[in-house]
């Protein structure tokens, strides 16, 4: 087949050609890390120059990048002659224009309008961040089917959900953080097939249940960790097919019930005890290194399903990838984040396939450099087209004028060491603080000025005027059964922070239901206190103190030392 990109392919081939395993060091943190055999393997698939930094900082750069954890501020709609202020992921503050969710979708503007020429004298990059701060950009990127989802980000088929992010078909699910085929959640992180829970994290196929952790299969129970079809078990962990449990100790029925009468979760001195005695039950539990289920020749955690996957996580059904996170039924990709389809490569959030160095580009293939397009195909270094193709810098050409001009535009780039990086995130393309990077490697402000990244200020949150504050927690009633519908026009000010928030009704008739106090915190402080629960995204090397394998492990060496963790061989063979 006669290539379309004659000198690029001539360029990189070369590159490629010479290209063995060895050592280099990471042109951000400055560790050495290996290039090795199998990495060179999808370089020469994907047609791409080995990277300048190592893995975990190439991952710190896409999840900066990634926008999928519920904080949302206001800010002023750019559209000419609109006044109001859109729900959005990007402060005040930021320079980014944005469109309101319902023009940005319609036909009333077109992001070819923004198009220029290429100029080969320049870097690519400082042309394409140009590009991207005068094209205007989407105030929220979430379901436009959804239902009551205002207050979403990402996600499918929801309904009444109010502060989540990544909510697939689910519906009246409040401040959560990836929640799948669920109703009546909330507080709860990476819950899938549940109804009616509370402060759950990682947990799947549960019912009526209050701060259960690493569970799956339970009813109506309370401060579980790492349990499997269990019910009625309050404050135990490594249950396996068990009823009437309390404190990891058989009850029977009868007796069971008498010590749960005696607890009333819903006074908030009680919650906070058996919280308190939670916590460190899980630091004396059983951990199991990592998870896989069904797994062949991977090394990750979280999958399930999967061949052929390398430090990938949270993953289903998918097949040779490496470095990746949260994808389904995904192949032949690598540095990858939230796609599906084939041949991913420095993608954050992508489908069906064949993009490169690309954020939020969805139906579109062969997509490089390119951000927030849809329905596209063969574009480079575009910004929010739709329907399009054949673009340049978001300027059209006839498929005649497109390859040559891609031919010398890559090459040149390939030439100068510009072809083959992601975007930086001293770009500020999207707003470091409200990503999952800051979810899971948090900075603050000073530290983002230390490494050049944008940071940006956020609004005081508005109270209303003559609007009664309250003081967490001497201003609320102890006992939810106490609390009246008066707190509704209240403002709370959170205990840890003296951030105020509110409580809005379905909220409240939730606390009612589950018996659970009022929380004390505000919602963002909330989710960063369930994050620490979640298991790690990256592996560390591990040695188990029960058999001396060497493997990996989520947890970081200082979590080795602390807890009792076991391979996965082992912790089966001890709680199985």
């Amino acid at each position: 087949m006669i290539s379309k990109t004659p000198k690029f392919d001539n360029a990189i081939d070369e590159v490629l050609s010479k290209l063995q395993p060895h050592e280099r060091k990471c042109a951000s943190c400055g560790e050495n890390f290996l290039v090795e055999k199998e990495d060179i393997d999808f370089y020469k698939m994907l047609r791409v120059p080995p990277p300048t930094l190592c893995p975990l900082c190439r991952k710190k750069r896409r999840f900066g990048q990634f926008m999928r954890v519920p904080k949302f501020f206001k800010k002023k709609c750019g559209v000419p002659g609109h006044t109001e202020e859109a729900i959005t992921v990007f402060p005040p503050s930021s320079p980014h224009k944005i469109y309101d969710f319902s023009f940005y979708h319609s036909d009333g503007w077109d992001a070819a309008t923004y198009g220029r020429e290429y100029d080969a004298s320049k870097s690519f990059f400082t042309q394409f961040k140009e590009l991207f701060f005068d094209v205007p950009h989407i105030s929220l990127e979430r379901d436009p089917l959804g239902v009551g989802v205002e207050y979403t980000l990402g996600g499918r088929g929801g309904k009444n959900n109010y502060y989540c992010s990544m909510g697939f078909e689910s519906q009246d699910c409040r401040y959560c953080f990836d929640v799948r085929f669920s109703n009546n959640v909330a507080d709860s992180h990476l819950i899938t097939n549940s109804e009616f829970l509370y402060q759950c994290v990682a947990s799947a196929f549960c019912n009526h249940c209050i701060s259960v952790v690493g569970c799956s299969h339970c009813i109506d129970c309370a401060f579980l960790y790492d349990c499997k079809n269990c019910s009625n078990c309050f404050l135990s962990s490594n249950l396996r097919n068990k009823s009437y449990v309390f404190e990891n100790e058989q009850f029977t029925k009868e007796e069971y019930e008498k010590k749960i009468a005696g607890i009333n979760l819903g006074k908030r001195e009680q919650f906070n005890a058996c919280l308190r005695n939670f916590n460190k039950l899980m630091e004396k539990a059983l951990h199991r290194s990592i998870q896989t289920v069904n797994t062949n020749g991977s090394v990750g955690d979280s999958l399930m399903e999967c061949n052929q996957c390398y430090f990938v996580f949270q993953t289903m059904k998918s097949d040779h990838v490496r470095f990746a996170d949260n994808l389904l039924g995904t192949k032949d990709s690598m540095d990858a984040v939230n796609v599906l389809g084939e041949k991913f490569y420095e993608t954050v959030v992508g489908v069906p396939g064949n993009a490169r160095f690309s954020l939020y580009v969805r139906n579109s293939i062969d997509m490089e450099y390119c951000v927030e397009c849809y329905d596209c195909h063969d574009c480079f270094g575009c910004v929010g087209l739709k329907n399009k193709k054949f673009h340049i810098f978001n300027k059209p050409y006839s498929e005649n004028e497109y390859w040559p001009k891609i031919d010398d535009v890559k090459s040149s780039m390939l030439k100068n060491g510009e072809y083959g990086e992601f975007f930086p995130l001293e770009f500020g393309l999207f707003p470091y603080q409200s990503s999952n990077g800051q979810k899971n490697f948090p900075i603050n402000g000073v530290r983002a000025k230390e490494i050049g990244i944008p940071w940006y200020d956020e609004p005081d949150t508005n109270v209303p005027e003559n609007a009664r504050i309250r003081r967490a927690p001497e201003d609320i009633p102890d006992d939810i059964r106490n609390v009246t519908d008066e707190i509704l026009d209240d403002v709370i000010l959170c205990e840890a922070t003296k951030k105020p928030f509110l409580i809005t009704r379905a909220e409240l008739g939730f606390y009612r239901r589950m018996n659970v106090p009022i929380p004390m915190k505000n919602p963002w402080r909330r989710m960063e206190e369930r994050s620490e629960l979640e298991r790690g995204v990256w592996l560390y090397p591990f040695i188990c103190p029960k058999c001396g394998e060497r493997s990996f492990s989520t947890y970081n060496p200082l979590q080795q030392e602390r807890l009792s963790i076991y391979c996965e061989e082992c912790y089966l063979k001890e709680v199985v």
